[in-house]
C-alpha cells in the first residue's frame, strides 16, 4: 500500500495539469451564439459586408435610449415623436404601431376612415384601386339609401302594378250592377222571295232598316254579381298588403346591403393595416438578416406572410366593390357609380326597446305584419268564390226594355193590309187565306212608294235557369272552390307560424349580437393593453419586434370581431323591426327605440 501511494499522487497531478490546459484553451476561443450553431439547411445567407451597417443592432442592446423622466410605472405615455428614431430600422419598427385604419371611439362606436389610395394594390393600370371598374363615386347615408330604395326599387314597382290591376278589376265588377245597354242599327237591301207558313211566297224588293235600343237590369243572379264584387274587393286589399310587405322587404334588404358595404369598408381598412404590419416585418427581417442576426428562413417566412396579406387585400378590394354593385342594383341605380357609406361614425343603434318582452313582440307582429293581413283577405276571397260558383244553380231574373224601329218603302194606302185573317166560324179555328186574297204591291199602280219608319216598344221581366250538363259541372266547380279555400287557409296558418319563427329568431339574434359586443369589447381592451405593453418593452430593449407585431395582429383581429359584432347588432335590430311589421324609414333612422 505504501508503494502505490506515490503513483496515485502522480496520476492526480497529471489530471490536474490537463484540466488547466483545456480551460485555458477554451478561454481564448471567441463566444459563439446558439444561432450560429444552427444549420441553415441549404438556406445559407449571402456573404455580408465585413463592416456592419450603421443602424445594425447588437443582440441584447436596447433599440433606443428612453428618457427616464417620461417613463411611468404602469404605461408609457410617450409616442413616436418623443423617441430618437435616428435609424431606418427604428422607423420600420414603429411604423405599424402608429398606422391606423379603424379607430374605436368607445365600446359601442367605430369610426371608419377613407382609405389612402397609395395603401391599396393597383389591380389594373387604367383603374382606380378603390373604385375599380366604376366611373364615378357617390357617398350615401342610411336614410338616403332607404328613400332611394322606396322610389327606385323594381320589386316595389312590379307589385304596385299588380295592385293597380286588382284595383281596376274591382271597379269592373262593381259596374256589373248597372244596367246593360244594347244598341244596334241594321240596314239591308232585300231582293227575292220569302216562303212563309201561309203557303205564299212573298216577293221582297225593298230595303229594310232595323234600329234597336234596349236595356237589361239584373234583379237576381243568385249572388253572382254581389259575391264576385266582394271577391275582387278582398283580392284588391290583399294586393295592397302585398305591396306593403314588399316595401318592408325592400327596406330590410337595403339596410342589410348598406351595412354589408360598411362592413366591407371596415374590413378593407383592417386588411390595409395587416399589410402594413407585414411590410414592416419583411423590411425588419431583411435588415436583421443583412446584419447577421437572423437567418434567411425568417426572411422567407415574412415574405410568405406578406404575400398572404396582399392576397387578402386584393380580395377585400374586390369584395368592397361587389358590395357597392349589389347596393346600386337593389336601388335600381347606375352600377357605374361606386357607392360608399357617408356615415363614418358607425354606432350601436337600438331600434326596439330592450324592455319589450317577446310576448309583446309577438302580439305586435300579429297586428302589423302585412303578410298575415294579405292571406286573411285571400281567405275571405276564397270563401266568396264558393258562393259565386253556387250562383250557377239558382235562377236568373232580369228586367228588360227595348225600342225597335223598322223602316221600308211601302205603297201609300196599303199600310194596314192584312196577310192573315181569322175565321171566327168553325169552332174559332184560324185557317190560312189563299194567295189570291193577299193584297200585294202591284208595282206602284195604286200609288208611289215612300220610305216609312215605325216603332215598337218592349218592357218585361225575364226569368231563366240554365243548367249546363244537368248542373254536374256547376257542382264540381263548387267543390273545387271549397278546396281552394282550404288551401288558402293552410297558407295563412303557415305564414302565421313563419311570423312567430321570424320574431323569435330575430329576438335571439339581437341578444346574441349585444352580448358579442360586450365580449369583443373586452377582447379589444385586452389586446390593446397587450400592444401597449409590447411597445413599452420594445422601446426599453426588453421585448422583441415580433412581440409587437403579434400583439398588433391580435389587436387587428379584435377590431374585426368588434366591427362585425356592432354591424350584426344593427342588422339584427332591423330584422326584428321587419319581423314585427313596424319597419319604416322613420323607425330605421329614429333615435328613439320602438315601444308598443
Amino acid at each position: 500500500m505504501s508503494r502505490s501511494h506515490p503513483a496515485y499522487i502522480g496520476i492526480l497531478c497529471l489530471i490536474a495539469l490537463l484540466f488547466n490546459l483545456s480551460s485555458g484553451a477554451f478561454a481564448q476561443d471567441p463566444p459563439t451564439s446558439p444561432q450560429d450553431q444552427l444549420p441553415l439547411r441549404g438556406l445559407q445567407p449571402d456573404p455580408v459586408q465585413t463592416t456592419p451597417p450603421a443602424y445594425s443592432v447588437t443582440p441584447g442592446d436596447p433599440v433606443v435610449t428612453r428618457d427616464a423622466s417620461k417613463v411611468t410605472a404602469d404605461k408609457p405615455p410617450d409616442k413616436k415623436g418623443d423617441l430618437p428614431l435616428s435609424t431606418p430600422l427604428d422607423e420600420i419598427r414603429f411604423r405599424s404601431i402608429e398606422s391606423s385604419g379603424t379607430i374605436f371611439v368607445d365600446p359601442e362606436k367605430i369610426s371608419v376612415k377613407a382609405p389612402v389610395l397609395s395603401a391599396l394594390i393597383t389591380l389594373n393600370s387604367k383603374m382606380s384601386p378603390y373604385q375599380l371598374d366604376a366611373g364615378t363615386a357617390r357617398e350615401m347615408g342610411l336614410k338616403e339609401t332607404l328613400l332611394t330604395a322606396l322610389g327606385n326599387n323594381l320589386d316595389i314597382k312590379i307589385v304596385s302594378s299588380e295592385t293597380g290591376v286588382r284595383k281596376w278589376q274591382y271597379f269592373s265588377n262593381l259596374a256589373n250592377f248597372l244596367p246593360a245597354l244594347e244598341n244596334s242599327v241594321t240596314f239591308q237591301g232585300l231582293k227575292g222571295s220569302i216562303a212563309n207558313p201561309a203557303g205564299v211566297a212573298l216577293p221582297l224588293t225593298n230595303p229594310f232598316l232595323t234600329m234597336e235600343a234596349g236595356f237589361t237590369q239584373p234583379i237576381f243572379t243568385g249572388g253572382r254579381l254581389l259575391y264576385t264584387a266582394m271577391q275582387t274587393k278582398h283580392q284588391y286589399k290583399a294586393s295592397q298588403y302585398a305591396l306593403k310587405g314588399s316595401t318592408n322587404d325592400v327596406l330590410l334588404q337595403a339596410t342589410n346591403l348598406y351595412y354589408q358595404l360598411l362592413e366591407e369598408e371596415v374590413l378593407l381598412q383592417i386588411r390595409i393595416k395587416a399589410l402594413e404590419v407585414s411590410d414592416g416585418l419583411v423590411e425588419l427581417n431583411q435588415d436583421l438578416y443583412e446584419g447577421g442576426v437572423v437567418t434567411k428562413l425568417d426572411v422567407l417566412q415574412a415574405r410568405t406572410q406578406r404575400s398572404k396579406d396582399r392576397q387578402h387585400l386584393i380580395t377585400q378590394q374586390v369584395d368592397r366593390r361587389k358590395a357597392a354593385v349589389n347596393l346600386a342594383t337593389s336601388l335600381n341605380m347606375n352600377t357605374d357609380v361606386d357607392l360608399s357609406a357617408a356615415d363614418r361614425m358607425v354606432a350601436k343603434t337600438r331600434l326596439v326597446d330592450e324592455t319589450v318582452e317577446i310576448g309583446e313582440l309577438l302580439r305586435v307582429a300579429v297586428d302589423n305584419r302585412p303578410e298575415l293581413k294579405q292571406f286573411d283577405e285571400l281567405r275571405i276571397a276564397a270563401k266568396d268564390a264558393i258562393k259565386v260558383a253556387r250562383a250557377a244553380l239558382l235562377p236568373q231574373v232580369n228586367f228588360t226594355g227595348a225600342v225597335l224601329g223598322t223602316g221600308s218603302k211601302i205603297v201609300q194606302g196599303q199600310q194596314s193590309s192584312s196577310i192573315f185573317t181569322s175565321v171566327l166560324s168553325g169552332g174559332g179555328v184560324a185557317g190560312p187565306i189563299s194567295g189570291s186574297s193577299i193584297p200585294l204591291s202591284n208595282g206602284g199602280q195604286d200609288g208611289a212608294k215612300q220610305f216609312v219608319n215605325k216603332a215598337l216598344f218592349f218592357l218585361g221581366v225575364e226569368v231563366s235557369l240554365p243548367l249546363k250538363g244537368l248542373g254536374v259541372g256547376d257542382v264540381a266547380n263548387i267543390q273545387a272552390a271549397r278546396w281552394q279555400a282550404r288551401r288558402v287557409q293552410n297558407e295563412f296558418s303557415r305564414v302565421l307560424t313563419k311570423v312567430y319563427q321570424e320574431v323569435r329568431n330575430s329576438y335571439l339574434e339581437c341578444m346574441d349580437a349585444e352580448n358579442l359586443i360586450r365580449e369583443t369589447t373586452d377582447q379589444v381592451n385586452s389586446s390593446e393593453e397587450q400592444l401597449t405593453v409590447a411597445e413599452y418593452r420594445l422601446r426599453n430593449g426588453v421585448g422583441t419586434n415580433l412581440d409587437v407585431i403579434n400583439a398588433q395582429r391580435d389587436y387587428t383581429s379584435a377590431l374585426v370581431d368588434k366591427a362585425k359584432a356592432i354591424i350584426k347588432f344593427n342588422t339584427a335590430e332591423a330584422k326584428l323591426l321587419h319581423a314585427t311589421g313596424r319597419i319604416t324609414v322613420d323607425t330605421l333612422t329614429s333615435a328613439r327605440p320602438m315601444r308598443r
